[in-house]
């Protein structure tokens, strides 16, 4: 779908589509439930995701390359261990403050996830314990 309303900040182009009435059947081919929906969303991020290379772009809707935008090394306080860029800031790393202990818990996590929402026949129950380091 095309933008309804597109500006330009600071040569970044900045647009939305704001027609959403339009929207009323969208994804109505899909028959996928919401279960198989947020497991996918958990393999994902638990066994796809290429945290070496790319970043994760909001603004966009889809993945960009790190060594694109430089986010290949650590500077300062800054890590690059996943990458979101900030939709309206595209040179700030919203994911730079993760460290290595905390990306290890937030894969970890992600991988329980995913492996719960595949085997376990009540997940919720599971799903939602809270967290506790091990």
């Amino acid at each position: 779908m095309e933008a309804t309303y597109a500006v330009t900040v600071d040569n970044i182009e900045c647009a939305f589509f704001d027609k959403v009435e339009k929207l009323r059947d969208f994804g109505s081919r899909n028959r996928e439930t919401i279960a198989q929906l947020v497991w996918a969303f958990f393999h994902y991020w638990a066994y796809c995701h290429d945290y070496t290379n790319t970043v994760i772009s909001v603004r966009t809707g889809s993945l960009l390359s790190k060594r694109t935008k430089d986010w290949t090394r650590r500077i300062g306080n800054d890590r690059h261990l996943i990458c979101i860029e900030d939709p309206f800031d595209v040179s700030h790393d919203l994911g730079r403050v993760v460290d290595k202990f905390s990306i290890k818990v937030l894969r970890e996590e992600f991988e329980r996830a995913a492996e719960i929402m595949q085997y376990d026949p009540n997940p919720c129950v599971t799903l939602f314990k809270p967290y506790s380091a091990s």
